[in-house]
């Protein structure tokens, strides 16, 4: 049973007082106990508040997962300041846009990308410190202790500001606060029944809502042990799961695909998984079944979303009946399937999923227009379209809104056709996401140009300018684009 706590501060410190001897966090060779891991958190906390980081700054990072990211992101917390999580293979333009955006005054960055993270503070984000993750990492060890730092935050406080895959092309900015976290938690490891002997597995990325509550932070709601990797690589993630008897593995379909796809010298042994769990993107149920005939154990789904936190899981004893569901909702979450009329759908009828829950955002910052659309009455309309079976188990049929899925990731085509359109040669582009054979997609950019182009010179000019994720991998010329009599480009066409 988890100790009541109101703040992300508190949890740690409670965490630490009930399991300081237990190991927290595994970063390669490294092990860090909670008391440690406290220590450390209050050491770096207390230089941040030296160097001015309190409850009106907003702190971003750009770091692998690792311990590293784990004391910054609970030193930001302790100080009263907002975390900004961001993705590790943003470029030049994206971190520009969200250091900008988020006012953010300190960058807490991976030593790799020192250069480019200076080179953007100098063109836009002057405002903006740099501290990397050699030093932050020495000052947490090393660095002046200042005891066991008060934190002034309050449940209501805004802890963390996010950003959701924007549909119209601008992602909005979503602020949860603590009460929204801590309810999240509690009710997710309530659900899972997480423990402090759970092992949790770390590769889903941090930056990202899935990594960042489901992995990392569960398992410090839980006084469990996390084993981080800073990016996912096959072999690694088998050999850790069965050195380290990992008990609780959460990431997303691409990799569960993977290693069923994965040809071994030996087969790893994966007896020690007792929960395998799904989020972030739909998993097929042929992978699903080519992962249970590999490793003896099915996936569950998990829904949920920036905007809501965890919605739904599919924890059915017989799930082997049901391995398209996500399953029903967690506790003290409420979903509702509306109709075109607004009116709920019956059983077995498809509409739009909206969600009531205590870790919900009321509203997106600064988006009136997106506001109005998203939210009505209480809920918050996800675009995401399913409907409910008679036994209750909800199961997800598409997106309101096209996006593609590539390893997890969402990615909003119309960023990238925007990109596109600035490049001299390009008249017009759409692009898509096209099926891969391990259940996530390529980027397709389909394009009509004014003269002759290769496919080397569309994807050099994205280069730089945005993720490498994003980056379209198969690139087609046409001489026109199909559309419908309204003028509206018909991408079903172009996969």
């Amino acid at each position: 049973m988890v100790k009541s706590v109101n703040t992300i501060p508190e949890m740690l410190a409670s965490v630490a007082r009930r399991f300081g001897d237990r190991t927290a966090v595994v970063d390669g060779e490294e092990r860090v106990t909670y008391s440690e891991l406290l220590a450390r958190v209050n050491r770096l906390a207390g230089e941040l508040q030296q160097r001015g980081i309190d409850s009106k700054t907003r702190v971003a990072l750009l770091l692998p997962n690792g311990l590293d990211f784990v004391l910054a992101y609970f030193a930001i917390t302790a100080t009263g300041a907002l975390v900004v999580p961001m993705n590790a293979q943003y470029q030049e333009r994206e971190l520009l846009y969200f250091l900008e955006e988020c006012e953010v005054v300190l960058l807490v960055a991976a030593n790799e990308y020192e250069g480019l993270c200076r080179k953007v503070i100098s063109k836009g984000a002057k405002g903006c410190q740099l501290l990397l993750e050699d030093e932050a990492s020495q000052i947490s060890l090393r660095g002046r202790d200042f005891g066991t730092l008060e934190s002034a935050a309050r449940s209501s406080d805004p802890v963390m500001y996010q950003f959701s895959s924007g549909s119209t092309g601008v992602p909005k900015c979503i602020a949860r606060d603590h009460r929204n976290l801590i309810f999240e938690l509690d009710s997710l490891t309530e659900t899972l029944g997480i423990s402090h002997k759970d092992r949790f597995l770390g590769v889903a990325p941090f930056s990202h809502v899935n990594g960042l509550m489901r992995s990392m932070m569960a398992s410090m709601r839980a006084g469990a042990s996390l084993f981080t990797l800073p990016v996912f690589d096959r072999k690694k993630v088998a050999d850790l799961i069965e050195k380290e008897k990992i008990s609780v593995f959460i990431a997303v379909p691409f990799m569960f695909g993977m290693l069923a796809k994965t040809r071994y010298s030996q087969p790893p042994d994966f007896s020690s998984l007792r929960l395998c769990i799904s989020a972030s993107a739909p998993m097929p149920e042929k992978a699903n079944e080519q992962f249970y005939e590999r490793f003896g154990i099915y996936v569950r789904q998990l829904y949920g979303s920036t905007e809501t936190g965890t919605i739904s899981v599919n924890l059915q004893e017989n799930v082997e009946d049901s391995l398209l569901s996500i399953g029903t909702p967690i506790r003290g979450v409420e979903v509702e399937v509306f109709g075109d009329d607004g009116q709920p759908a019956g059983l077995g009828e498809m509409g739009e999923f909206a969600v009531k829950s205590p870790a919900a955002i009321k509203e997106y910052r600064g988006a009136e227009d997106a506001n109005r659309e998203a939210f009505r009455d209480g809920y918050f309309l996800t675009g995401d379209l399913g409907r409910r079976d008679e036994k209750g188990m909800l199961y997800l049929e598409g997106r309101k809104k096209f996006f593609i899925n590539k390893g997890g990731y969402k990615i909003n085509p119309q960023e990238i056709e925007d990109l596109l359109a600035g490049h001299p040669k390009v008249e017009e582009v759409a692009v898509v996401g096209v099926p891969t054979a391990f259940e996530d997609e390529k980027v397709k950019a389909v394009v009509v140009t004014s003269a002759s182009c290769q496919a080397e010179e569309i994807v050099e000019y994205c280069r730089g300018k945005i993720a490498d994720f994003k980056i379209p991998s198969l690139v087609e010329f046409r001489e026109d684009l199909p559309k419908s009599p309204t003028g509206k480009i018909r991408k079903k066409l172009l996969l």
